[in-house]
């Protein structure tokens, strides 16, 4: 059986987790929209980014 601690824990990594995902897709979103060279190739570095940090929060163990 899981701890308070833990379950705590496990809920704010799904709650970190979801809204990463929510900001990848707006942002997926957006570079769909845009036509500007220089957005664009921002947007793919944030999108890139977020798709890092989303690993690495899925590689997190306690």
């Amino acid at each position: 059986m899981a701890t308070e601690e833990q379950v705590g824990y496990e809920d704010a990594m799904r709650q970190v987790h979801r809204a990463l995902e929510r900001r990848l897709h707006h942002l997926k979103d957006q570079l769909k929209d845009t036509d500007e060279a220089d957005s664009v190739h921002e947007m793919r570095v944030r999108v890139s980014e977020l798709e890092h940090v989303l690993k690495i929060v899925d590689s997190l163990h306690r």
